[in-house]
């Protein structure tokens, strides 16, 4: 019977085990999309090449595989595709009127002892992360002369408690903030006259 006991607690520990994220809101919002400034009379072709890459504490950046590099590929080349100012988006290598090298940083920022701590008292003690998501971008011509290069960054915040489990439905997803920095870096861009 206490055996019983013992096992429903930890079940009933991880099944109530949750997590909250929410944007630190530190990117300004974009004022008008798509970026209506300066439209060319004949749309450009435009070849967006993503990089996802991962860090933590700080550490050497790895390169991001599997969801996490798919996520970033697809909402970087549908931010291009929605800004409407291109004829052609792709994420195949052909011949463009403009390369983009979009390379995207995760750095996750946590303690690891309060991570440990958190863990051994089944999510009792809550401990925080911090994810800060940089994109940076390189615009270049077809001849391959550097344009310019853009930066943006957004910092996401995750506590990690017993009773989150309601607030599962309302994390940050990663897909939102890599189609703000997309946008972001698009105005930039329009405003800078890269594009």
């Amino acid at each position: 019977m206490m055996g019983l006991l013992k096992r429903s607690w930890v079940l009933a520990a991880v099944l109530l085990t949750g997590c909250v994220s929410y944007s630190q809101h530190e990117l300004p919002p974009v004022q008008a999309w798509p970026p209506t400034a300066n439209a060319p009379q004949q749309k450009p072709t435009v070849y967006v090449r993503t990089t996802a890459m991962n860090q933590v504490n700080g550490g050497p950046a790895n390169t991001a595989t599997g969801a996490a590099a798919a996520v970033a590929e697809t909402t970087v080349a549908e931010g291009f595709r929605q800004s409407g100012r291109f004829a052609r988006v792709s994420t195949d290598k052909v011949e463009s009127d403009l390369y983009v090298e979009a390379s995207l940083y995760n750095n996750e920022q946590f303690s690891m002892a309060s991570a440990i701590i958190t863990g051994v008292t089944f999510f009792i003690i809550p401990s925080t992360a911090k994810n800060t998501f940089t994109l940076e971008t390189v615009f270049k011509d077809k001849d391959g002369k550097e344009l310019g290069r853009v930066r943006k960054s957004e910092s996401v915040r995750t506590w990690m408690q017993l009773l989150l489990i309601v607030a599962v439905p309302f994390r940050q997803d990663t897909r939102e903030i890599v189609e703000a920095l997309t946008r972001s870096t698009l105005d930039e861009a329009v405003q800078r006259r890269l594009l």
